[in-house]
């Protein structure tokens, strides 16, 4: 992948945001999307998504120029379009089956139910996705998603008990995700530093300016790193802490709310024409 040129590279995650939370739609943004397209402006999607399906999904967004994070920062695909040999894979974070035996271990004391227990009949009927992509998305490489069938204190409790294993548990905006010690924050951080250019001739004076958009706080660690941090509302609120002064919150959800929120963030660019390193994004 080459060094961007763009002074802007958008992270995004896709339930909730970029796709609609119940049926996945994402026309609301296709025409902000083109427009992302025509100025060279990288996407990057950072979902809790499997490869497989993120690889799709990039080809129908018109994204498979680029990288892209799934498993809340677990996975990072380097490349590879739809239909073509994926690019490099990179688990940042600990592997699937060690999770799932620590899991099984943590099982007879704790009442949940993992993707692995609900098996492809289970994880469809609870995503309300299609057979073929709920087979998409079992195929995890270093995240485990589970449904919380205990209390609020039996939690703790095993949130404690995951730790003491090395490994994180964090809410989104349908599960809980297990995984080892990454974020979507520091994925962000790596495919950032690898877009960056290095050429000491580039015309810019700075890196490029990082937005984020989640809808959940399993998106914070990267909305907390991003230079504008964009929230978009859920049903019942807004899920995600975005810092005063520097970030943006749509006012509708879904697909809908990330084009109304980016169209912002470009108005913002074309309004202050100085260098990243001076501009009051920052």
């Amino acid at each position: 992948m080459l060094p961007t040129a763009s002074p802007l590279i958008l992270f995004t995650d896709l339930d909730g945001c970029l796709l609609n939370k119940h049926d996945y739609d994402w026309s609301p943004a296709a025409a902000t999307l083109q427009t992302l397209r025509d100025r060279r402006i990288p996407v990057i999607m950072n979902s809790s998504k499997t490869v497989p399906e993120m690889s799709r999904l990039a080809g129908q967004l018109g994204l498979a120029d680029y990288p892209f994070v799934s498993e809340n920062g677990s996975v990072i695909c380097w490349g590879g379009e739809t239909g073509q040999p994926l690019g490099d894979v990179e688990i940042i974070g600990a592997s699937r089956d060690h999770i799932l035996e620590v899991l099984r271990s943590l099982k007879p004391q704790y009442r949940f139910r993992s993707f692995a227990d609900l098996g492809l009949a289970g994880v469809a009927a609870e995503t309300q996705l299609p057979e073929d992509s709920a087979r998409m998305a079992l195929s995890r490489q270093g995240t485990e998603p589970l449904l919380w069938d205990d209390g609020d204190e039996q939690r703790t409790k095993f949130e404690q008990a995951l730790r003491d294993h090395q490994l994180t548990l964090t809410r989104g905006g349908r599960f809980w995700h297990v995984a080892g010690q990454t974020s979507k924050g520091r994925a962000m951080q790596i495919v950032a530093q690898r877009l960056s250019p290095s050429d000491p001739s580039s015309q810019r004076t700075g890196p490029p300016i990082l937005a984020a958009i989640g809808d959940s706080p399993i998106d914070q660690s990267m909305l907390d790193l991003a230079d504008v941090p964009i929230g978009i509302p859920t049903p019942s609120g807004l899920g995600v802490h975005v810092a005063a002064g520097r970030g943006i919150v749509a006012t509708a959800q879904g697909a809908a709310g990330w084009a109304e929120a980016v169209s912002q963030l470009l108005t913002r660019l074309e309004r202050d024409a100085s260098p990243p390193s001076q501009s009051p994004l920052h």
